[in-house]
C-alpha cells in the first residue's frame, strides 16, 4: 500500500469512526436496561413524527430514576454524583422532594425579561472586551492569545463556561461579584460532568467535592437565597441540589449550546452578516437562528423515561408495557420530516412552524419541560447578539451534535460602532496577518481535528466501558430505591443519599 493510500484510509478512518461511535452509544445506552429498553423514534413500532410526542407527553410515560433492575438511571446518577439523588429532573413526580425543589427552581427564573436581559448583556459585554479576555486574566489563559494581542484561538466551550458560570451566579444569589477563583471551581467541576457524560475523561469527584464545599460555605453565610429554602431539606442536600441543576447542568446547556451557535456562526457567516444587518428591536431572525441550531445540534442526546402503565399509541397497534424504559434520541428526531435535515438552514423557519414540526429542544410540554427554556432563549439571544458585535469568528472543526472536539474557534476582535476598546497599532498588525491566514489557519486546524477526532473516538469508547463498569458496580440508583428507602414515604423530604460519594 502507497504512503498516499494509507493516508486516504487513515482520513476515512478518522472520518467514520466519530458517527460510528455515536451510532453504537445510543444503542448501548438503550441496551442497558435489557429488555424493557425501547429506544424511539422507532418505524417498526409506529413511534416516529407526531406519535413521538405523544408517547413522550404521556401521563404514564413518568418515571424518571426507578427502574426494577440495573440501568441508564445507574448510568446518569453515576455520571452526575454526588449530586444525582437530589437532581431535579432525576426525581419522582409524586416525590415531595421534587415539588420542593421544582418550586425552587421556578422561583429562581421567574425573573423579568428585561432583567434577564441586562445580566446577559453585562456579563456578555465584559467577557468580549479587554476586561475579560485581556492579557493575564482567567478566561483569556483558556485561550491561545488575548484582546490585547488582537486574537484569540481555542475551544468555544471553554469560552462560554465561565461566563454561565458568572450569570447564574448572580441569578441564584442575586450578587454581582463572583471572583476567578470561585469561578475555576464552578468551571472544573461542571466541565469534569459535561466530559464524563462524552467520556473524553473520567469523573474526578476532588473537583465536584470541592463545589459543594464552595456552594455550602455559601449557604452558611448571610444571602437572599436562604430565605427561599425549604427547611425540610438540609443545607447540605440544597447545595448539591444547586450544583447538579444550576451550576452544572444549566451551565452545561447553555456553554454547549452557545458553543454550538458560535461554530455555526463562525462557518455560516452569511448568517451572521444577515443577523448584524437586522433593524434595531428585530428579533425574528435570531429567533430562527437559534431555533434552527436547537435543531441541528439538540442540547439533549438521549433522555429516558420509565412507563408507570402501558401505553396504547393511538391509531396503532404498538402497546408500550408497564416499566418499559422509553429512550428518546433527540437527534434522531430532530431529523424527522424536514427538507436538507442535516444542513443548517435558518430561513427554514419562516415556513414551517415549531409547533408542527419534529421539534422539542427543551423536551415534552405537558410532561415536566425543561424548566430553564425562557430563560435559555432570552440568555442565548442576548450573548450571540454582542459576540456577533464585537468579535469575526472562523472555525473549520467537524460540527457534530456531540461535540467532543469543544467547538475550536479563532476570534478576532472587531472595532466597535463607538470607538471605543481600540486595538493598540501592533495589535492591529498581528491581526491583520492572523485574517490574512485564516484561510490556511482553517485548513490546518480541520487536519489536526481529524487526527485529534480519531484519538478521542477511541479515548470515549474506553472511558465509557470503564465507567458502565463502575456505575453497574455501584448502582447508586437501585440501592436508593431498593435499599437505602425500601419502604420509600413520598412525604419524606429528609432522604439524603448515603452513597453520593461525597465523602469518598
Amino acid at each position: 500500500m502507497c504512503i498516499r493510500d494509507r493516508l486516504s484510509l487513515s482520513l476515512c478512518l478518522a472520518l467514520s469512526l466519530p458517527p460510528l461511535f455515536i451510532a453504537l452509544r445510543f444503542r448501548a445506552l438503550t441496551e442497558i436496561n435489557g429488555e424493557e429498553g425501547v429506544q424511539l423514534p422507532d418505524a417498526s413500532l409506529d413511534i416516529t413524527g407526531g406519535k413521538f410526542k405523544e408517547v413522550y407527553n404521556s401521563p404514564a410515560a413518568d418515571g424518571r430514576s426507578k427502574q426494577s433492575q440495573y440501568g441508564l438511571s445507574d448510568f446518569f446518577w453515576y455520571l452526575l454524583a454526588p449530586a444525582h439523588a437530589i437532581h431535579q429532573e432525576h426525581l419522582e413526580s409524586k416525590d415531595v422532594r421534587y415539588q420542593i425543589t421544582a418550586a425552587l427552581t421556578r422561583k429562581l427564573v421567574a425573573v423579568k425579561e428585561e432583567r434577564l436581559i441586562a445580566i446577559a448583556i453585562k456579563h456578555a459585554e465584559a467577557l468580549f472586551s479587554a476586561d475579560k479576555l485581556g492579557s493575564g486574566s482567567f478566561d483569556a489563559s483558556r485561550h491561545t492569545g488575548s484582546w490585547d494581542s488582537g486574537f484569540l484561538l481555542g475551544r468555544s466551550r471553554d469560552l462560554f463556561f465561565p461566563l454561565f458560570e458568572r450569570m447564574i451566579f448572580e441569578l441564584v444569589f442575586e450578587e454581582e461579584a463572583m471572583d476567578d477563583d470561585e469561578n475555576r471551581v464552578c468551571c472544573d467541576s461542571a466541565e469534569n460532568v459535561l466530559n464524563a457524560i462524552k467520556g473524553t475523561a473520567r469523573r474526578e469527584m476532588n473537583k465536584r467535592r470541592e463545589l459543594c464545599d464552595l456552594l455550602k460555605a455559601k449557604l452558611g453565610q448571610e444571602n437572599s437565597l436562604n430565605s427561599k429554602l425549604d427547611e425540610r431539606i438540609g443545607q447540605e442536600e440544597w447545595a448539591l441540589f444547586l450544583q447538579g441543576v444550576f451550576f452544572t447542568t444549566g451551565v452545561v446547556q447553555l456553554a454547549e449550546g452557545m458553543a454550538h451557535l458560535a461554530v455555526a456562526l463562525a462557518q455560516h457567516p452569511q448568517v451572521t452578516e444577515k443577523l448584524r444587518n437586522q433593524p434595531a428591536g428585530d428579533s425574528k431572525y435570531m429567533g430562527h437562528v437559534l431555533a434552527e441550531a436547537l435543531r441541528v445540534w439538540p442540547l439533549f442526546g438521549i433522555a429516558h423515561r420509565i412507563t408507570s402503565d402501558e401505553i396504547q399509541v393511538d391509531d396503532s397497534d404498538t402497546v408500550l408495557p408497564a416499566g418499559s424504559v422509553l429512550c428518546f434520541n433527540y437527534p434522531k428526531y430532530h431529523m424527522e420530516g424536514y427538507e436538507q435535515p442535516e444542513r443548517f438552514w435558518p430561513e427554514r423557519w419562516n415556513k414551517i412552524k415549531e409547533r408542527n414540526s419534529s421539534y422539542m429542544p427543551f423536551g415534552p410540554t405537558n410532561n415536566r419541560p425543561c424548566p430553564g427554556k425562557r430563560l435559555s432563549q432570552i440568555w442565548m439571544k442576548a450573548v450571540t447578539q454582542v459576540m456577533i458585535e464585537r468579535v469575526d469568528l472562523f472555525s473549520s472543526a467537524e460540527h457534530t451534535r456531540s461535540l467532543p472536539c469543544g467547538g475550536p474557534v479563532l476570534m478576532l476582535p472587531r472595532t466597535l460602532k463607538s470607538g471605543t476598546d481600540k486595538l493598540k497599532p501592533s495589535s492591529k498588525m498581528v491581526q491583520s496577518v492572523v485574517r490574512m491566514a485564516a484561510p490556511g489557519l482553517m485548513y490546518a486546524m480541520r487536519g489536526y481535528m481529524s487526527v485529534e477526532n480519531f484519538f478521542t473516538t477511541t479515548q470515549q469508547a474506553v472511558n465509557e466501558l470503564i465507567m458502565l463498569r463502575e456505575s453497574k458496580k455501584l448502582q447508586l440508583a437501585q440501592n436508593y430505591f431498593l435499599k437505602q428507602y425500601k419502604d420509600e414515604d413520598l412525604t419524606e423530604a429528609n432522604k439524603p443519599c448515603l452513597s453520593n460519594q461525597l465523602y469518598r
